[in-house]
């Protein structure tokens, strides 16, 4: 079994930066490197107008160490298909200061992975669908790395944490297309009011308003996403139900994680998920809704698909609450599978289940409680 590392927040927990340090050290992450390495702290920055991001803070937390070793560390992440704040290299450092991701803040530099324009990638083979993997240049090129995840809920992959970071974070817009391409959003008509929102923020310009109804010119969609996002009126969504779209994205997205970590040597990689403020969206969402469980603690471990099961598993086994639309607030009892209850469609275990069987990790874990 893959050991992961826990330390569970309670109410005498105190400081963070100190128990980041105390999951580092237990790791012992700095046998693995040596001087002048240059080590990839991967994370997601936060879309701009995002409150739930990781802090700085703690990042710097990981900095520190791994610079204690002679180590270079940077922190990256990849540029979005998506309209936002987060789509070339540009508004994403912008995006980053502005959340308090500076070198002044967190003691190393920043490098968008995959270039300006998200052109920038290693070609990788994989034994899955695609074939091969477009891995962001500085990703591909780093010696080793550290994936810092905010585990939360995801729309389409039912949960987000190191898988997810290392398929969607990882790779260039190529892989991206190929993982987002098996579906494609679909209009709701009795529900669209024809703003022209969806087609405005629309950067593939697949989305027309016609007769008061959005309309998507399906040979110019690529299946992002944005549309479903950015709709104020639930008009727009993603067609899982029934289909085999989801099952293909998540299968993908292993293979996706295959071929990052095939950039790596053995145990040059290194998984952190902060299990805190989880909320029903991811990062790249702007919304101020509140988080659905309470915050549990930070896991790490060598081993992605034991960390995210471990998580699952965590959030699972802790009371939480679902917000309705009409403002109300239900209770969800601890045992409650809260990605099944907020997502029916998706079944999220497939990226698991794929992942093992491409030999990335194990699912099965023993859980080292710290405190």
């Amino acid at each position: 079994m893959s050991e992961v590392y826990f330390i569970r927040f309670a109410k005498d927990t105190r400081n963070i930066l100190r128990h980041v340090r105390e999951l580092l050290e237990l790791t012992k992450f700095k046998d693995c490197l040596r001087e002048g390495e240059l080590v990839a702290i991967k994370l997601h920055f936060g879309e701009r107008g995002n409150i739930r991001h990781t802090r700085p803070q703690v990042i710097k937390a990981i900095v520190d160490y791994i610079k204690e070793t002679g180590a270079l560390p940077f922190l990256t992440d990849t540029t979005t298909l998506y309209a936002g704040y987060r789509r070339n290299a540009v508004e994403y450092l912008e995006t980053a200061a502005i959340n308090g991701f500076t070198l002044g803040n967190t003691g190393a530099p920043i490098i968008i992975a995959d270039g300006l324009l998200g052109r920038d990638y290693r070609e990788v083979k994989t034994p899955g669908e695609m074939g091969s993997v477009a891995v962001a240049s500085a990703i591909a090129e780093a010696d080793a790395m550290v994936v810092v995840s905010h585990f939360k809920f995801h729309i389409s992959f039912g949960f987000g944490g190191a898988l997810k970071n290392l398929a969607m974070g990882c790779c260039a817009r190529k892989t991206k297309f190929d993982m987002h391409a098996v579906a494609k959003p679909e209009v709701l008509k009795d529900k669209c009011v024809g703003c022209g929102l969806c087609a405005k923020h629309c950067v593939w310009s697949a989305i027309s308003v016609i007769d008061g109804k959005a309309e998507i010119n399906y040979d110019k969609c690529v299946g992002c996403g944005d549309c479903v996002a950015i709709c104020r009126y639930g008009a727009v969504r993603m067609p899982w139900g029934g289909g085999s779209h989801v099952e293909k994205m998540l299968k993908r997205a292993a293979e996706a994680v295959y071929g990052v970590l095939k950039t790596f040597e053995e145990n040059k990689v290194l998984y952190i998920n902060l299990l805190a403020e989880i909320t029903r969206l991811c990062d790249c969402a702007t919304s101020l809704e509140p988080p659905i469980v309470v915050d549990l603690g930070i896991l790490a471990s060598y081993d992605p698909v034991a960390i995210d099961q471990a998580s699952i598993d965590l959030v699972n086994s802790a009371p939480g609450y679902l917000f309705k639309e009409d403002g109300s607030i239900e209770a969800i009892e601890p045992g409650v599978n809260k990605i099944s209850l907020l997502f029916p469609q998706v079944k999220y275990w497939i990226l698991l289940e794929e992942a093992e069987k491409l030999g990335v990790g194990k699912r099965e874990y023993e859980l080292i409680c710290l405190r």
